[in-house]
């Protein structure tokens, strides 16, 4: 078991910013010992570096959608979501052990949780059969560090989280699909449960330490005025592996592309998905965020072959959004009522 030196509570103004903490960190640390953070996002959906946002996000979902640089399904944040960040020397990371971890030090605070499939954590529901899913987790693996973290449900909000995830039906996709579970907060096991309780019990049980307050907005003005990037050593709030090695440069770097369309929406990989008007039936597929080409489902189908050439004509390298599908399959439908 890895020694854990350091934890800090991050304080971020957006999801984006804390992607691009977690990434900073993993490129430059350099100890021989993990680094723990925690923090808490406003309502917004998180999908993994692999995934096919498409397949992944409601098309009813009005929160904000980012991506994130480790692998692992799709999740919820909201402000009864605490998130769990641990930055790991490569030689030393342990995924099992660091979820066991995890769940010793909920035992704590007398919530029971079992490690499960794919980094997850449950706990037994009232019926002794079911497993309430509490926690998902995620890794991303950096030449020298391993950043592993996850989610852990404590007071969020289950009905809007269910609501945002599911997307369209796709095929021909090779992304990374979110297995089904069943969601469950702590604070329905331990009505009274805080996420601030949660941090700071994890904190004390994995590095024997209150977290120090990590506030990205101020770390970032303790600039020198001199114009240099790397902020002033400030020994009430940060560390000096922290002080030293993040660039700011390399930080708002980080935060454009990740905050990028091309990142988010267009990195989701090759899919395909169906239309149809009646009879003609038609596959359109997409690559890098456009509709690239449209085919008839069925071959020899000259019909259905038409109807593809009309997509793709019209069509052809627009940027796809939920509402294609359904725009395609309206406006053939008006085309063919005008016959």
């Amino acid at each position: 078991m890895q020694m854990i030196s350091r934890s800090y509570k991050v304080l971020a103004q957006s999801p984006l910013d804390v992607i691009a903490l977690e990434e900073c960190l993993v490129n430059s640390v350099r100890t021989q010992d993990a680094t723990l953070l925690f923090y808490v996002n406003a309502p917004s959906v998180i999908i993994g570096r692999n995934q096919n946002v498409w397949r992944e996000v409601s098309p009813s979902c009005e929160l904000p959608v980012y991506r994130r640089v480790s692998g692992g399904g799709t999740v919820y944040h909201d402000e009864g979501n605490v998130n769990w960040a641990l930055i790991v020397p490569r030689a030393l990371h342990s995924q099992g052990e660091e979820i066991a971890m995890v769940a010793k030090a909920l035992a704590t605070l007398g919530i029971h949780a079992y490690p499960g499939a794919r980094g997850g954590l449950f706990v037994t529901m009232g019926n002794g059969e079911t497993l309430g899913k509490i926690s998902g987790t995620a890794r991303r693996f950096g030449a020298y560090n391993v950043l592993h973290h996850g989610t852990l449900l404590v007071r969020a909000d289950i009905q809007t989280l269910k609501a945002s995830l599911g997307g369209i039906k796709v095929f021909e996709d090779s992304s990374i699909a979110s297995v089904p579970a069943h969601p469950i907060n702590i604070s329905s096991i331990l009505s009274s449960i805080t996420t601030d309780e949660v941090i700071d019990t994890l904190s004390r049980e994995l590095a024997g330490m209150i977290p120090r307050a990590l506030d990205l907005a101020r770390f970032w003005s303790a600039a020198e005025p001199s114009g240099d990037t790397k902020p002033r050593y400030d020994p009430e709030n940060f560390n000096d592996v922290i002080d030293l090695c993040i660039d700011q440069d390399e930080y708002e770097g980080l935060k454009k592309e990740f905050g990028s369309k091309e990142w988010i929406l267009d990195r989701s990989p090759q899919f395909s998905f169906a239309v149809s008007n009646g009879k003609e039936r038609a596959a359109v597929r997409v690559r890098e965020g456009k509709i690239e080409e449209a085919m008839a489902l069925e071959i020899g189908d000259r019909a259905s072959e038409e109807y593809a050439a009309r997509i793709a004509a019209r069509y052809g390298g627009a940027h796809f959004d939920f509402d294609i599908p359904k725009r395609i399959e309206r406006e053939e439908v008006l085309k063919d009522a005008a016959r």
